[in-house]
Parts: structure tokens; sequence; C-alpha cells
């Protein structure tokens, strides 16, 4: 539903009705997205809520919670894993800040993805020893 809401301009072609609820749901991701327009995806009903690195995220941690069904992914406790996901991500902030090269939408959606892809694996993880020390009490 979160990744849905994203695209909520999108949806209000199909549900006109969602309208009263374009400020609640604009501010929400406002909470964990810059929004710089300049970032944003565009699509020809609207744009995302959230810039083109946070979508790559999202869609990362979407995409591997529906890989995660058919397939588990065993982990193990070692951080460098989501280090050497940050790094590109990282990489690409500071070379676009130092001018070092434009803003790109597409390498931003690229290094989010691969960050939510690997953030996936941790959250699960840490989700799953969580429910383990709850009933262990």
């Amino acid at each position: 539903m979160w990744t849905a809401g994203i695209f909520y301009s999108c949806w209000l072609d199909l549900f006109n009705f969602l309208i009263y609820g374009y400020p609640i749901v604009k501010n929400t991701y406002s909470l964990v997205c810059h929004q710089d327009p300049a970032k944003l995806i565009n699509f020809s009903c609207g744009n995302s809520f959230v810039c083109a690195r946070c979508l790559g995220i999202y869609t990362g941690l979407l995409i591997n919670s529906f890989l995660h069904i058919f397939h588990e992914i065993k982990l193990k406790k070692d951080f460098r894993l989501v280090l050497l996901a940050t790094v590109p991500m990282f990489v690409d902030v500071v070379s676009v800040a130092a001018g070092i090269y434009d803003y790109s939408k597409t390498i931003a959606f690229i290094t989010g993805l691969l960050f939510g892809s690997i953030l996936f694996l941790y959250l699960y993880n840490g989700l799953q020893n969580l429910i383990i020390e709850i009933f262990k009490r």
C-alpha cells in the first residue's frame, strides 16, 4: 500500500473521490522524502510523491519482499553488506553535491533500488530475531 501511495496522483484519474485525501497523503510522504520537484518521477498522470532515490529504495523493499515469499534468503549477521550497498548511493549523493556530474534520476533510482533490496533482508532478519526473543520470554 505504501508503494501504491507514491503514485497517488495517478490514482486520482481513476478514482475522483481520492482528491479529498490528497493533502494528507502528500504531507505523509513529505515526512520521509524532501520531495524536490526536480527529483520527482514524472508520469503522464502526475508526479510521484517521493524522489527517484526514495522510489528506488521502496521499490527494492517491495520487490525483495515478494521474492522472499517464494525463496527465503538466509543472511549472516554481517553489516558489511549494508555498507557495501550504501556506498554507491553515498558516492552518487556526494558527486552530485560536489558538482562532479548532474543529478540523474536513473542513477538515483538504481542506487536506491540496490540499497532497498539489501535493507529488506536486514529488516526481515531483525524482525524475525525480535519475534524469537519475544516468544522466548
